[in-house]
C-alpha cells in the first residue's frame, strides 16, 4: 500500500473522530453549564457574578487553542466560542476544518473505499457548510452538534459494514482509535477542571471545600452532576450505570473511562485496538518498524498495571497529561515509520 494512501486513511479516521469529539465536548459543556452554574448564580458572593457564566476557559485551555482564540477574538462569549469550535476555518481543530480535511482525504482514495463511504462524508460536508453560527444560536446548538455526531456515526457504521479487511481498514482503525483515546483523555481532563464549581465561590480553605451541605462543594449535587456530564460526553452513562451499580464517584468514572478494556470509548480499549491493527500491518509489511509497537506497548502496560485509586491518589490531571503525551509519541512514531 502506498504510504500516501495509508496516510490518507489514517487521517480520515482521526479527523472524523475529532469532529465528533469536538461536537460532544462543546455540546455537553454548553448545556451542562446552563443547568449547573446559572441556577446557583444568586448564591454566589457579591463580586463573583462573572464566575457564574458558561465558563469556556477550561475547554479553550485544554484544547490548546486558548492563545489563538484570545489573539483573534479577545474576551470569551458564547457566540464567538461556538463559531471558533464549529465554523472557524482558521482553527485547524474546528468541526468544519476537520470534516473538510477528512473529505479531501476520502476524495484522494476513492478507489480504496466504498462509494457509500464517500457519499456519507460528502453529504455531511455539504450539510455542515449549510449552517453558520447565527443559525446555531437562533435554533439550537444541540441540533447542530447532534447532526455532526450522527454524521460521524453514519460514516463509521458504513465503514464497518462495507470496508474490506486489510491494510486500508487497519489504517482507518488506527486513526480512529488513537484519536478516540486522545479525545477521551482530553475530555476527562477538560471536565476535571470544571467538576467542582463550588471552588469558584470559596476562598480555598479545606473546611470550606469539603462542606457537604454546600450544593457547589465536593460531594454535593453539582459534583455528582459534573461526573454525570463526563459520562454523557462519551455516551457512557448507561453502560457505566450497568457496570458500576454502587453509584457515580470519581474512582469509578476514572476506572470506566480510562481502564475498562470492553467499553469502546475508553482509553485502554482504544490503545488495545491500535496495537491490534499495528500488529496486522506489521505482519504483512516489508517495513519492520518496532518503535510504534514499543510505544503502544508502553502505554498499554501503564493502563493494564495501574488502578483507578492509584491514579486519583497520584493526581488525575498528571496521569492524563502523561497519557496524552504518550499518544502524541505514538502518532509521531507511526508517522516516522510508515507514513513519511
Amino acid at each position: 500500500m502506498l504510504s500516501r494512501d495509508a496516510e490518507a486513511c489514517y487521517w480520515i479516521g482521526r479527523y472524523v473522530e475529532r469532529a465528533e469529539a469536538t461536537a460532544r465536548m462543546v455540546d455537553v459543556h454548553y448545556h451542562t453549564a446552563l443547568e449547573t452554574y446559572l441556577p446557583y448564580a444568586s448564591e454566589a458572593p457579591v463580586g463573583t457574578e462573572d464566575l457564574t457564566t458558561l465558563g469556556w476557559q477550561p475547554i479553550l485551555a485544554i484544547s490548546g487553542n486558548a492563545v489563538d482564540y484570545a489573539a483573534r477574538y479577545g474576551k470569551e462569549n458564547d457566540r464567538d466560542v461556538l463559531h471558533f469550535f464549529a465554523f472557524d476555518y482558521k482553527n485547524p481543530d474546528s468541526i468544519v476544518s476537520t470534516w473538510t480535511k477528512a473529505r479531501e482525504g476520502a476524495r484522494s482514495i476513492r478507489e480504496l473505499i466504498a462509494s457509500e463511504m464517500w457519499e456519507a462524508i460528502n453529504i455531511s460536508y455539504l450539510e455542515i457548510r449549510s449552517w453558520d453560527v447565527d443559525q446555531v444560536v437562533k435554533r439550537s446548538p444541540h441540533e447542530f452538534f447532534y447532526r455532526v455526531k450522527n454524521a460521524a456515526h453514519l460514516f463509521q457504521g458504513i465503514l464497518g459494514r462495507t470496508m474490506m479487511l486489510g491494510e486500508a481498514r487497519d489504517w482507518l482503525d488506527i486513526g480512529t482509535f488513537l484519536e478516540r483515546a486522545c479525545q477521551t483523555a482530553r475530555l476527562l481532563d477538560v471536565k476535571y477542571h470544571d467538576l467542582l464549581p463550588g471552588t469558584r465561590y470559596h476562598s480555598g480553605e479545606p473546611d470550606e471545600l469539603h462542606d457537604v451541605d454546600d450544593p457547589c462543594g465536593i460531594g454535593g449535587p453539582l459534583d455528582t452532576h459534573g461526573w454525570t456530564a463526563v459520562l454523557k460526553s462519551v455516551s457512557a452513562f448507561e453502560m457505566f450505570c450497568k457496570t458500576h451499580r454502587n453509584g457515580i464517584n470519581p474512582t469509578n468514572v476514572v476506572d470506566f473511562l480510562l481502564l475498562n478494556p470492553q467499553f469502546p470509548a475508553s482509553v485502554r480499549h482504544g490503545i488495545d485496538n491500535v496495537e491490534k491493527s499495528l500488529a496486522s500491518i506489521a505482519s504483512g509489511s516489508s517495513i519492520q518498524a518496532s518503535d510504534p509497537g514499543r510505544q503502544v506497548g508502553r502505554l498499554q502496560a501503564d493502563l493494564m498495571y495501574t488502578s483507578a485509586p492509584e491514579i486519583i491518589e497520584l493526581g488525575l490531571h498528571q496521569f492524563l497529561v502523561r497519557v496524552l503525551a504518550q499518544c502524541n509519541t505514538i502518532g509521531g512514531a507511526i508517522s516516522n515509520a510508515y507514513l513519511s
